[in-house]
């Protein structure tokens, strides 16, 4: 929504956002939202070697990270990061971001999360809360465009503090959303993947300021973005094509 706080909106964009977390999870396209969709728990994660039965894992595997790993096959069940935890959530006490911290740098593997990033993850899981289990539905690419939505939030916000890691983590994100919309367009391919490279150049740019990132999305909006839109009821967000497909596997 749009009064909701942008630090909240670029911590759900990092969430989700595999480059995040590095390392094997990052080659297997996981992201904190694999294990916790919207934040809460994943009933279906099943990873070979890490995870006993559907929505367990074993956190301290060490194919993700020798750091954390212990040596034993010892999965628990994905918590649901709604309800109250181990580690306060208190604002004040700031006890939640080393808490993240640590999770993305040993329990991953993956590179030191910036103060600004950590900031905005801290604040998306303080912000998840309970809903009814009878509301869920499928994602659609609404979702997905939203996301880089998020994530475009994100980018400004990471400018104005002046993280550069953040930014290029923020443009990760929208990246993984075109990724992940590419999967369900078939004829639309081409195009999401011209645009992830565009998103790219621009990442690797140290010169590339917000004023570019936000030309490439104004584009994307005009453009893209609403042929997705037309074009949903053709695409495997379309759930009985998406049946289809998959009985076809």
């Amino acid at each position: 929504m749009a009064s909701e706080d942008p630090l909240v909106s670029s911590g759900r964009a990092l969430f989700g956002t595999p480059t995040l977390l590095g390392g094997q999870a990052a080659k297997a396209g996981l992201s904190c939202e694999s294990c916790h969709i919207n934040g809460r728990g994943n009933p279906h994660f099943l990873l070979s070697g890490v995870s006993a039965g559907p929505g367990t894992a074993d956190v301290t595997n060490s194919f993700f990270s020798a750091a954390r790993g212990n040596g034993r096959f010892d999965p628990v069940a994905i918590p649901d990061l709604a309800g109250p935890g181990k580690v306060s959530r208190d604002a004040q006490a700031k006890a939640l971001e080393p808490f993240i911290r640590n999770l993305v740098v040993e329990e991953f593997g993956g590179e030191e999360p910036t103060p600004a990033v950590l900031d905005a993850l801290a604040a998306y899981v303080r912000a998840i809360g309970r809903c009814d289990p009878d509301t869920q539905r499928g994602r659609n690419v609404g979702d997905q465009l939203r996301s880089i939505d998020d994530a475009m939030t994100g980018a400004a916000l990471m400018t104005e503090r002046g993280d550069r890691a953040g930014v290029r983590l923020s443009i990760a994100a929208m990246r993984h959303q075109l990724g992940l919309i590419a999967e369900r367009y078939t004829e639309r391919r081409a195009d999401l993947l011209s645009a992830s490279r565009a998103l790219q150049m621009i990442g690797e740019r140290d010169t590339a300021g917000l004023p570019v990132l936000l030309r490439w999305k104004d584009d994307f909006d005009k453009g893209l973005a609403q042929g997705l839109r037309r074009d949903e009821g053709r695409s495997l967000y379309d759930r009985a094509r998406l049946q289809r497909a998959l009985a076809r596997q």
